[in-house]
């Protein structure tokens, strides 16, 4: 969800997402990255325009709210069969677990003042009183919550609405 979901939600129109990446899975069909990109392009062209990048022909997305000016995002489809030099898009290896990627080790970046903008976009999509994210068990998410409430104070009661944290919110 992360920046695609905030990049629709922003009311700051120099919030934007470059690139969503794709893998799919090649079965019977035989629906290849190269397969679905050119059927993309050519089966739905005012929502998708073609890029260049590399060589390459990408599909990009037209995403905007009505009465404004789309931008671009780039849909990057990879298939293990064109690219077995790539393990991570070996669909049927998949461990089909979560990874979970938090804001840890960001501090002082530019993206971490993103990440912060980001936050505070999607507090509100959280239902209000319970707290849905438990961070209780991982050092890493209560070091990044840490840094948060450092940079934005104002912040701590409307998180500890949303995250369980014992160390920090003693909830």
């Amino acid at each position: 969800m992360g920046g695609a979901a905030t990049c629709l939600l922003s009311l700051n129109p120099s919030r934007r997402i470059e690139e969503v990446d794709l893998v799919v899975h090649v079965d019977h069909r035989m629906i290849t990255a190269g397969r679905l990109t050119t059927q993309l392009l050519t089966s739905l062209p005012s929502d998708f325009d073609v890029v260049n990048q590399f060589g390459h022909t990408i599909p990009a997305y037209r995403l905007g709210r009505p009465g404004q000016a789309a931008q671009l995002v780039e849909l990057e489809v990879f298939d293990y069969e064109s690219w077995p030099q790539r393990p991570q898009y070996n669909v049927r290896a998949a461990t089909r677990k979560t990874l979970n990627i938090n804001g840890q080790g960001r501090q002082g970046s530019a993206k971490e003042a993103t990440d912060i903008r980001d936050i505070m976009s999607m507090i509100p999509l959280a239902a209000p009183g319970k707290p849905e994210l438990d961070f209780n068990q991982n050092q890493g998410f209560q070091n990044a919550l840490a840094n948060l409430l450092q940079k934005r104070p104002a912040l701590a009661q409307t998180l500890k609405a949303k995250i369980k944290c014992g160390t920090i919110f003693q909830n």
